[in-house]
């Protein structure tokens, strides 16, 4: 029984130890590469962000910029994702809207490595709970009026979406190293 027992937690550690650890093993490099052939057809262009600290930092952020009404920004830490934020102006056309659930789904296929219909379809899920829960903010009366659902991967990866009346905004945060 104790042998059994002991089998059973070391495969257990071992899987959890194989397991993927999601957006923290991303490199940023291949994110970037894998974003601009997903979503090609939008003109994605990433350029190193102007930063001003006085604090020494060894984050890269990165500017993103599309042919079209998304931009967004990205931060990596030695090479590896970290955070990524794009976002789009409301109202929004309905053109608008579909090329930046195109460019959400994009994004997740590059950092979680989804297949097509996967990434689609939560873009689509989130999408229509952050809608609903926007409507149910204005219906309360909330000092900020937002919309705002999220998502927990495995890898400790969290995806987030914001709507409000005057943008949208959607984040992919990668497991931290500790």
């Amino acid at each position: 029984m104790q042998a059994r027992l002991a089998s059973a937690l070391v495969a257990v550690g071992v899987a959890l130890f194989a397991a993927p650890a999601g957006a923290a093993d991303i490199d940023c490099d291949a994110f970037i590469d894998k974003l601009r052939s997903a979503a090609s057809d939008l003109g994605v262009d990433f350029g190193h962000a102007l930063v001003v600290s006085r604090a020494r930092s060894d984050i890269d952020v990165f500017d993103i910029t599309t042919n079209f009404e998304i931009d967004g920004d990205m931060s990596c830490r030695a090479g590896k994702l970290l955070r990524f934020e794009a976002r789009m102006s409301e109202p929004a056309s309905s053109r608008s809207d579909s090329q930046f659930e195109a460019f959400q789904a994009a994004a997740l296929r590059a950092a979680l490595g989804w297949e097509a219909t996967k990434a689609r379809t939560t873009v689509r899920a989130m999408a229509a709970d952050a809608r609903e829960y926007l409507k149910a903010s204005r219906e309360r009366g909330d000092v900020y009026i937002s919309g705002k659902t999220e998502e927990h991967e495995p890898g400790a990866v969290s995806l987030g979406l914001i709507v409000t009346d005057t943008d949208t905004a959607f984040i992919l945060i990668g497991a931290e190293e500790e």
